[in-house]
C-alpha cells in the first residue's frame, strides 16, 4: 500500500518548506481565547482520570457536539510538554503539514508524479492550510482525515486497490469526530461509488466491507454512546433545526446559494487571486475549462471525481449559509489539485510561462500569509483578533511587576462577558510558573466554567492594587460596557493604562 513506498526526496524537501512556512511568527502567532482556554481545561481534566464522551460545545444549538477526540490529543501534549498552548499550536502546525504528502500521493494516483509535486507544492504555500495550522481548534483537524478519505476513494478507483476504502471509512470517521458536520460527505460518497461503480464493485471483498464497516463504527462510537446516554440528544437537534429550517417563510433560503458562491469567490482569493474583483473572472475561466476537460472522453471520469470532492466542501455552506473557513477543510485542494492538472496539461511545452503561473499562485499565498499570518487568525475566523499569547504573557509581565510582589485583585471584561476561564487559564499556565503566586478575581464571573482563580465578590475586601482586564469588546452590547465600567468605577479608580496589541490593562486602586 502507499504508506509503505518511499516519498521522493522533493517531496520531503517541499514538506520541510511547508513546515517552516506554517512555523513563521511562532510562537508570536498563536491565539488563545476563550475557546483554547475552554478546551485546554478538558483536556488537562482527562489526565486526571475524569473522561469525556463529548466534544466542545457547538454555536449551532446546545444539543450539537462533536466528538471528543479533541481532548484526547491534546491531553497526553500538556501532559508531557506542560501547559503551554504554544505546544498545541506547534503539534497543529506540523499535523497540517502531513497533508503535504497527502496531497502529492492523491494529485501523483488520479494524474502523475508531476501534477503531485506541484499540487504538494501549493499545498505548501497554501495561506488557507496556514491558517488552519494556526487555528487551535477541533475543526481545522478534519483536514488531513478528509484528505484520507479522498486518497482511499483514489486508491480505490484509480490505482484498483481494495483497502483504499479502508482508508476513507477510517478518514470519514476521524473527519466526524473533528466535527460532525463530515457527515454530509455521505452524498459525496454514495455518489462516487454509484458513478465507478465498474471498476469499485469487482474488487471489493466481504472481508474488506466488513473491516471498513468497523472501522466507521470503531472511530464514530463516541456518538452512538453520547445518543443512548443523553437520551438522543444529536438527532433531536438536528430535528430540531430541520424544523426551524423547513418553517421558513421565504422557501430561497432553505439553500443558501448566494452564501456558496462567496465561499467559492473565497477559495479563488485565498489560492490565486487576492483581490475579489476579479475572482468572478477567474471562476468563469475555470469553469470553462472545467466544460471542455468533461467533454474528454479519456479523463472525464477524473474531472467528475474531482468536481464532487469541490462540491463535497460546499455542501455544509449550502445547508447553513455560515461563511466561516470552519467546514470545508480539505475542499479547496481538489481546486489546488485541478489547477496544477492544467498547468500541467495545456503549458507542459511552455515551461517558462508555467513556471511563472506558478511562482504567482505561491507570491499571492505569500502575501496574504504576510499580512494576516505575524496577527494569528483573520477576522473570519475568530471575533478577537490578535488575542495571541504574546500579548497575552506581555500583559502578565506588566500585572506582575506593577504589583510589586504584593497580592493584587484582577477583574477582566471578556468575551464571552463575565467568564473569566480565557485569564484563569494564562494565570494558572503562565502567571504561576514565573511569578510563583495567583491573584483573585475580583469581579462577576459566572459560574459553571472552568478555571481556578479565587473569586471574591465582596469589593470591599479585595487588595487595594487592582488590575482591570479589557479585551477586544467586539459582540458586547453598549449597555453591558457601560454598566461594567460605571459598576467599575464606583470602587477603584485608574492609575494607570496600558496597551498590549488588542488587550488593554488599566492599574487601578480601591477606593
Amino acid at each position: 500500500m502507499f504508506l509503505w513506498k518511499k516519498f521522493p526526496l522533493i517531496v520531503w524537501l517541499i514538506f520541510i518548506i511547508g513546515l517552516l512556512v506554517r512555523l513563521l511568527y511562532f510562537p508570536q502567532n498563536v491565539y488563545f481565547s476563550f475557546d483554547q482556554a475552554r478546551d485546554a481545561f478538558t483536556a488537562q481534566q482527562i489526565l486526571k482520570g475524569d473522561f469525556k464522551i463529548i466534544g466542545p460545545p457547538s454555536a449551532a444549538s446546545d444539543k450539537l457536539f462533536p466528538g471528543p477526540l479533541i481532548y484526547y490529543i491534546y491531553a497526553p501534549i500538556y501532559g508531557i510538554f506542560g501547559k503551554s498552548p504554544e505546544n498545541i499550536s506547534l503539534f497543529l502546525r506540523l499535523f497540517n503539514a502531513l497533508g503535504i504528502l497527502l496531497v502529492f500521493k492523491i494529485g501523483q494516483i488520479i494524474f502523475n508524479r508531476k501534477v503531485g509535486i506541484l499540487s504538494a507544492l501549493l499545498f505548501a504555500f497554501s495561506y488557507e492550510q496556514s491558517q488552519y495550522a494556526l487555528f487551535i481548534s477541533h475543526q481545522p483537524l478534519a483536514v488531513i482525515p478528509v484528505l484520507l478519505f479522498y486518497l482511499g476513494l483514489s486508491l480505490l478507483i484509480f490505482a484498483k486497490k481494495s483497502q483504499g476504502l479502508i482508508l476513507t471509512m477510517l478518514g470519514w470517521g476521524v473527519a466526524i469526530q473533528f466535527h460532525y458536520v463530515y457527515i454530509l460527505l455521505l452524498p459525496i460518497l454514495l455518489m462516487i461509488l454509484l458513478i465507478f461503480r465498474r471498476s469499485i464493485f469487482p474488487i471489493l471483498k466481504l472481508k474488506t466491507i466488513l473491516i471498513c464497516l468497523g472501522i466507521f463504527l470503531l472511530t464514530t462510537s463516541t456518538y452512538f454512546i453520547t445518543e443512548f446516554k443523553f437520551h438522543f440528544r444529536l438527532l433531536s437537534g438536528i430535528w430540531e433545526k430541520l424544523a426551524a429550517t423547513s418553517s421558513l417563510s421565504d422557501k430561497t433560503h432553505l439553500f443558501y446559494s448566494q452564501e456558496t458562491l462567496f465561499i467559492i469567490n473565497r477559495f479563488l482569493h485565498d489560492t490565486f487571486l487576492a483581490n475579489y474583483n476579479y475572482t468572478p473572472i477567474l471562476w468563469f475561466i475555470l469553469a470553462g475549462i472545467l466544460i471542455i476537460l468533461l467533454k474528454n472522453q479519456k479523463i472525464r471520469l477524473t474531472i467528475v471525481f474531482l468536481l464532487l470532492w469541490f462540491m463535497g466542501g460546499l455542501i455544509p455552506y449550502f445547508l447553513s449559509g455560515t461563511p466561516s473557513y470552519y467546514y470545508a477543510a480539505a475542499g479547496s485542494v481538489s481546486l489546488l489539485i485541478f489547477a496544477t492538472f492544467i498547468l500541467e496539461k495545456f503549458l507542459a511545452k511552455r515551461i517558462i510561462f508555467q513556471i511563472l503561473l506558478i511562482l504567482l499562485i505561491i507570491f499571492n499565498n505569500i502575501s496574504l500569509i504576510r499580512q494576516f499570518n505575524p496577527h494569528g487568525l483573520n477576522p473570519d475566523m475568530v471575533i478577537q483578533p490578535e488575542m495571541t499569547t504574546n500579548y497575552e504573557k506581555a500583559a502578565l509581565d506588566y500585572i506582575y511587576k506593577s504589583s510589586q510582589n504584593q497580592p493584587f485583585a484582577v477583574n477582566g471584561l471578556t468575551i464571552p462577558l463575565n467568564i473569566n476561564t480565557t485569564w484563569s487559564y494564562l494565570f494558572e499556565w503562565y502567571g504561576q510558573a514565573q511569578y510563583h503566586y495567583l491573584p483573585v478575581w475580583g469581579g462577576e464571573a459566572a459560574a459553571g466554567f472552568s478555571g481556578n482563580l479565587s473569586i471574591m465578590n465582596d469589593r470591599s475586601k479585595l487588595p487595594l492594587l487592582q488590575f482591570l482586564i479589557i479585551e477586544p469588546t467586539v459582540g458586547i452590547k453598549e449597555y453591558d460596557k457601560q454598566k461594567f465600567f460605571r459598576e467599575e468605577n464606583y470602587f477603584t479608580k485608574v492609575i494607570e493604562e496600558k496597551q498590549f496589541g488588542p488587550i488593554t490593562i488599566q492599574l487601578r486602586h480601591r477606593f
